[in-house]
């Protein structure tokens, strides 16, 4: 199938593929959030989701690993990750049975809203131990959207974001988050008959760009300072509400 398609298509994936991974590489989070809506605009959202298997995988160790001193508290990664499994499910079964229109439209509002909430009162942000009492719901939620879309980033980065966490200790919060699903995803799509040893080859190949990208966004994302890293996430978050409500109002 991917042989099949014409070069500058395949030219504007891997773009996007790099694209995505220097973003996470400065962020903990991006390439399925880049990577996914491109590859959808060619071929639909459960194909896009197969072809990121193995760079989501990979990429989540790589950074847990490179962070993982940097997870704390850990039991609130601890958390969301156990929310993301049986979500992950619920959603991977919803993935070819219901619309996602509601979905979009509902986590772009809760976007925008909490962009507007920063705007009046830069300084916003929720008590560690209500963060912690969120995690479990989060993290559930997390992986219906996850397995059911492909998206579960723009909730992760709006709950992580209203703690204003250290970049070393958001990265790491999100790529264990992120790592939870991936390794519950993939059997998931497996068991659903979705995953192929041909889509696992094409999402071996999608890691190349994805690899190729992500340490140069890694250090670039250690030059920002806490004010500019979170300047860069919100703006993540913005351009993510735009694309979450045009798809759920399209």
């Amino acid at each position: 199938m991917i042989g099949g398609l014409d070069p500058v298509v395949l030219l504007t994936i891997a773009v996007a593929l790099g694209l995505g991974g220097f973003v996470k590489g400065a962020t903990g989070a991006g390439t399925p959030l880049v990577a996914v809506p491109v590859m959808a605009a060619f071929f639909d959202v459960t194909l896009a989701i197969l072809v990121m298997v193995v760079p989501n995988f990979v990429m989540n160790v790589s950074q847990v690993w490179s962070y993982r001193a940097d997870i704390k508290p850990p039991r609130m990664a601890i958390l969301l990750s156990i929310g993301s499994v049986p979500g992950m499910f619920v959603g991977t079964y919803l993935l070819t049975r219901a619309p996602e229109e509601v979905l979009f439209l509902v986590l772009g509002l809760l976007l925008a809203l909490y962009i507007l909430l920063r705007l009046v009162d830069p300084k916003f942000s929720i008590s560690q131990p209500t963060a912690l009492r969120l995690s479990l719901p989060v993290g559930i939620i997390g992986g219906v959207m996850q397995g059911a879309a492909g998206t579960s980033g723009p909730l992760a980065l709006l709950f992580l974001s209203t703690q204003n966490l250290a970049r070393p200790v958001f990265i790491g919060t999100i790529s264990a988050f992120f790592l939870a699903n991936s390794m519950v995803q993939a059997p998931a799509l497996w068991w659903e008959g979705l995953l192929t040893w041909h889509w696992l080859w094409i999402s071996t190949l999608a890691l190349v760009p994805v690899w190729l990208c992500l340490p140069l966004g890694n250090r670039v994302g250690k030059r920002l300072s806490q004010e500019a890293f979170n300047r860069w996430v919100l703006i993540l978050l913005a351009a993510l509400a735009v694309r979450l409500l045009w798809r759920g109002l399209a």
